[in-house]
């Protein structure tokens, strides 16, 4: 509930749990009393506020808590925004002009409006609120309501301000490819600490653009947490800025790194969404609200319901070496293992033979390898209740390719300089509407004429010389490649989306309300995987996570590791499942086992794909982890359990499973290893408060508990 008392000038922007109070203060400027848990009577709530008037003194050690902050009279920290106008000054100074409160679909919003009290100049402040969800939507629109231009040089979404004069403790997921979301923990100090991404196409493999702070006694259940993601693909910035007053202030919004723009006569410019959220029970507590909000809100929602299929990927048996007659042959051999979903992967247009050729930007078919087109495959996998699916990587292009010598006027280069490329290949200027509405044109054909029902798009470098480009370029380059991906999911909302970018690049909210699936991370080897994915499904779905083989191929080659297949294969029942193994090479013992993995997992994943997780023992702090997948209406669950380095025989605690029903019966499975059909009943209050007895041994130990109400 959003409301305005007008008698204290107090607006309180109310979730279930979770409350912002805000006061424009005597001279204007826009204050935050509160951003915590939810109080009954929010007009209690008050600060001795620093006035500004005047110069305010060092000794003064009281925080001014702007929820806007500008470069203004006395205050010298971060700033969301900074300006240059018509006669060259740079100094915004906003103050409080008007609210309005209004409806939505599924909540509320409530728009504020700060005017510049010297220029024709305002910023409006949005806040949205969804039902059942402790999370705030926040964004900026800075507008020009003058004649004259204005450059705006720093153009963040938002705030959030903890309590004050707390030590905080800082968690952030960073990286690079193919060890995406390591846990970092940095202890906030005076001063600021930035977390930001100027690689132009995509940041996340290096940064996450997700934070978490608490006070240092915060854990998975209980503590205070405050926590923020940035909803963008592209260069982003998140400063956290502790004052010697005590307050920190944390703001994030699109990097002004190489970055402005010029708003004209009447113009606008609308900021990416800051999403912010409290919990007052720990990080448990902060995973199961982002997960609502993904569930409820931000995913597409025509396909979010969907039980994911397994897919079987053409890459692991023949990598580029692909052709008519291979796939046509491979088909059935997918769909015998249990594979409902086939995609042909690099290799199957223009003159691709390698990523060191040409290709990319020729977006028709190999006409030696697939002289009668895809469609003869799309409609054979049809045929047998398969979908059908392809990889793309439409914004990039190689330079012998028959699009570069059309349009070279259309590839981000700097002739004077020599080019930089990464995997052998350049990059569309998708800032271009003409660039935008050609890649926008080659899925759109690609999808009607090969009738597909997924389309797996990838991204495999960064901006290097981009050449002469104003500076809302990189801006407009995320927005047309956004409008590419809205066109498409309205165009065809069946077709299942997997965004992926060089593994893990993408993994974000930006791309992510317009995703089915998520590239986790190129590295499958199952080891590592336990930590990307405990990192990565700290903020995102499960269900999301995708990638070519999450049941890997043996032995790995990032670290040349043996592991056995019950482990992989469990392992990859986590995510939404993919086979990476060359089952051409299985003999008939490996077929059968992939294909009772597989069967079995059919048997599960209607919780799993609709269900929080619970990090029951963590990958990050133990060599036994334990994940509990409770489905979101709590009535049934899966216990997965990895192990590895288990020394001495060693024995763990009882694991204490959360969130069931303490008064009903549930049947467990699978306690009894060598007869996971057996089960026992146990009430909700044995399972969580005495727990399961597992007795993982050696490495690579894998086992799955099965959790039914009864």
């Amino acid at each position: 509930m959003i409301k305005f008392n007008s008698e204290k000038n107090i607006f309180t922007v109310e979730t279930p749990n979770t409350a912002l109070i805000l006061q424009p203060d005597k001279d204007g400027r826009l204050r935050v009393l509160h951003y915590g848990k939810k109080i009954s009577n929010p007009e209690e709530v008050f600060y001795i506020l620093p006035t500004v008037d005047k110069y305010i003194s060092s000794s003064e050690k009281r925080p001014l808590r702007a929820e806007f902050p500008t470069r203004e009279k006395a205050y010298y920290a971060e700033p969301c925004t900074e300006a240059v106008f018509s006669d060259g000054a740079r100094e915004v100074q906003l103050k409080y002009k008007s609210y309005i409160i209004s409806k939505t679909d599924n909540g509320e919003k409530l728009e504020i409006v700060l005017e510049d009290r010297n220029y024709p100049f305002c910023v409006k402040l949005n806040y949205v609120i969804y039902d059942n969800i402790d999370l705030i939507d926040k964004n900026a629109e800075f507008c020009n309501t003058g004649d004259e231009s204005i450059k705006l040089t720093r153009m963040k979404s938002g705030t959030l301000l903890p309590e004050w004069n707390r030590d905080f403790r800082l968690m952030t997921y960073a990286g690079s490819w193919g060890a995406e979301y390591k846990k970092q923990i940095t202890q906030i100090n005076q001063g600021r600490f930035c977390l930001e991404n100027t690689r132009g196409t995509a940041g996340s493999h290096q940064n996450i653009p997700f934070f978490a702070l608490d006070c240092g006694d915060a854990d998975e259940t209980k503590g205070n947490v405050w926590f923020g993601l940035f909803q963008y693909s592209g260069d982003f910035r998140i400063d956290f800025q502790k004052e010697f007053t005590g307050q920190l202030t944390v703001s994030a919004g699109v990097n002004d790194y190489d970055c402005d723009i010029t708003l004209g006569k009447g113009e606008s410019y609308v900021s990416p969404v800051f999403t912010t959220g409290f919990s007052a029970n720990g990080y448990e507590r902060m995973s199961e609200t982002l997960y609502d909000y993904q569930y409820d809100v931000l995913l597409p929602q025509s396909k979010i319901k969907e039980i994911f299929p397994i897919i079987y990927n053409t890459w692991y048996p023949y990598e580029f070496d692909v052709d008519e007659e291979k796939c046509l042959g491979f088909i059935e051999k997918a769909k015998k293992i249990g594979a409902e979903l086939f995609v042909i992967d690099d290799g199957w247009f223009g003159r691709r033979e390698s990523d060191t050729l040409d290709g990319l930007g020729d977006w028709y078919c190999h006409k030696e390898k697939f002289p009668n087109g895809l469609r003869p495959i799309s409609d054979k996998a049809h045929s047998l209740g398969m979908k059908f699916g392809l990889w793309v990587e439409p914004e990039m292009i190689n330079i012998k390719s028959d699009l570069y010598k059309e349009h070279p006027e259309w590839v981000l280069e700097n002739p004077k300089i020599e080019r930089t490329q990464i995997r052998n290949q350049s990059i569309l200027n998708l800032a271009r509407e003409d660039v935008c509405e050609f890649i926008w044109e080659t899925c759109d054909r690609i999808i009607s004429e090969f009738n597909l029902d997924y389309l797996k798009w990838d991204m495999n470098a960064y901006f290097t010389e981009i050449g002469s480009n104003d500076g809302a370029f990189r801006i407009r380059y995320i927005e047309n490649l956004y409008k590419i991906w809205d066109r498409i999911n309205k165009k065809y909302p069946h077709v299942l989306l997997e965004n992926c970018a060089s593994g893990g690049g993408r993994a974000d909210y930006g791309l992510g309300k317009y995703s089915d699936r998520v590239n986790r991370s190129d590295n499958s080897d199952p080891v590592d995987v336990l930590k990307l994915h405990e990192g990565f499904s700290t903020i995102f779905l499960p269900r999301l996570a995708g990638g070519a083989g999450n049941v890997a191929t043996n032995p790995h080659h990032l670290n040349g590791r043996n592991t056995p297949l019950k482990y992989r294969a469990i392992l990859g029942m986590t995510g939404s499942m993919s086979v990476g193994i060359n089952i051409l090479k299985s003999d008939e013992k490996e077929l059968e086992e992939i294909t009772s993995y597989i069967a079995d997992f059919k048997k599960i994943r209607h919780i799993t794909q609709n269900a929080y997780l619970y990090r029951l023992s963590s990958a990050f702090e133990n060599n036994y982890t334990v994940w509990e997948y409770l489905a979101r209406d709590r009535k049934n669950a899966v216990v997965f359990i990895f192990a590895s380095g288990m020394n001495y025989r060693e024995l763990v605690p009882f694991v204490k499973l959360r969130g069931l029903d303490k008064g009903k019966a549930y049947r467990v499975y699978g306690e009894n290893e060598a007869n996971p059909d057996s089960f026992r009943v146990v009430h909700g209050d044995a399972l969580m408060d005495f727990g399961l007895y597992i007795t993982p041994r050696g490495d690579y130990y894998a086992h799955k508990i099965r959790i039914e109400e009864v």
